[in-house]
Formats: structure tokens, C-alpha cells, sequence
């Protein structure tokens, strides 16, 4: 099978290898070997801590609740103003095709 890497330096396998993860061994003479593996998440050991956003008790999540209780006009007004404007990506898509002509 050939493939080409295309401009963005991506390759396509096909969807058969879609959400797959793959190790990528590089040999001196530039082979590529593209490895399927399978990810096991370790277990926690006595020494290692649960993520602080894991841990994060009702006193928490509580004060973030009054928080957005009290600023609730603010993000309403900061919702409002990011729904008139154009997304950054398509900005950018823009303001290209613009330097182009």
C-alpha cells in the first residue's frame, strides 16, 4: 500500500485504524514502522495521589455554585457578545484566502 504524506505532515490509514494508537519507530536509514500498542493504565500505588480535581469536595463545588450564582449577568453578557462573533478558526480561514487573491 502507498501513501502520501500530505501538506499538514498527516497520513491516512483508513477508518479501520480510526481512535487506534500506534508507536512510531524510526530506523536510521529513515523506515518509518508504525506499531499498533494497547494502553493499560497502571494501578495507584500507596505512594501516588488521587488528581485534586478527583478530590474536589461539596465545599468546592459550592463556592464555584456562588460564584456563578453572583456573577451570573457577567457570563450572560460574556455568552451574548461570543455568539455574534466569528469562531478564531474561521477568522483565520478568512483573512487567508484574503492574502491569496
Amino acid at each position: 500500500m502507498l501513501k502520501e504524506v500530505g501538506a499538514s505532515g498527516q497520513i491516512s490509514l483508513g477508518k479501520r485504524y480510526a481512535g487506534q494508537l500506534f508507536e512510531v519507530q524510526t530506523a536510521p536509514d529513515g523506515t518509518i514502522t508504525l506499531m499498533p500498542v494497547k494502553v493499560v493504565p497502571a494501578p495507584l500505588t500507596a505512594q501516588e495521589e488521587p488528581a485534586r480535581y478527583a478530590a474536589a469536595g461539596t465545599a468546592d463545588a459550592r463556592r464555584i455554585h456562588e460564584w456563578s450564582s453572583q456573577h451570573a449577568t457577567d457570563i450572560d453578557q460574556y455568552n451574548a457578545w461570543a455568539e455574534q462573533r466569528e469562531p478564531y478558526s474561521q477568522r483565520v480561514r478568512r483573512w487567508r484566502a484574503e492574502q491569496q487573491k
